[in-house]
C-alpha cells in the first residue's frame, strides 16, 4: 500500500500549471457602437445602392427602403464589430460567399419586417 501511494506523489519542480484555453471569439454581439458617422455613412451608401435599382424601385417605395437598410445596417452592428465590419464589407470588391449569404439574410429578414409593418390587419367588419 505504501509503494502505491508513494508512487503517486510527483515532485513539487515537476508540476505543471493548468493549461489555459484559447477561447474562440466569435461574433455574437454586445460590441462597442460603431462610429456615428460611419454607421451613416454605410446606411446613405446603402440606401443610395438599393434606391438606384430599378428592381427595387418596382418592388417598394423609397420610405421602405430606407427602413429596410437601417435595419440592416443596425442589426449588422449588433452582431458584428465595427472590425468585423472592416474586415469583410466595407469598400471590399469581392465579398465571400458566406458574407454575402449572410447579409443576404439579414437584407431579408428586414425586409420581412418592414413588409409587416405596411400590413393593415383584417377589419372584422370588412371579412363579413
Amino acid at each position: 500500500m505504501l509503494i502505491a501511494i508513494g508512487g503517486c506523489n510527483i515532485p513539487a519542480n515537476q508540476v505543471q500549471p493548468p493549461i489555459e484555453e484559447k477561447k474562440v471569439v466569435q461574433e455574437t454581439g454586445g460590441y462597442v457602437p460603431w462610429p456615428e458617422g460611419e454607421k451613416q455613412y454605410w446606411i446613405a451608401r446603402y440606401f443610395f445602392t438599393m434606391a438606384a435599382n430599378p428592381q427595387v424601385q418596382q418592388m417598394m417605395l423609397p420610405r421602405d427602403a430606407y427602413e429596410i437598410v437601417v435595419c440592416t445596417v443596425n442589426k449588422y452592428e449588433e452582431e458584428h464589430s465595427w472590425e468585423w465590419f472592416t474586415m469583410f464589407l466595407h469598400d471590399k470588391q469581392i465579398i465571400q460567399p458566406q458574407i454575402e449569404q449572410y447579409v443576404y439574410d439579414t437584407t431579408k429578414v428586414c425586409a420581412l419586417k418592414q413588409r409587416a409593418k405596411n400590413e393593415k390587419p383584417l377589419d372584422v367588419k370588412d371579412s363579413i
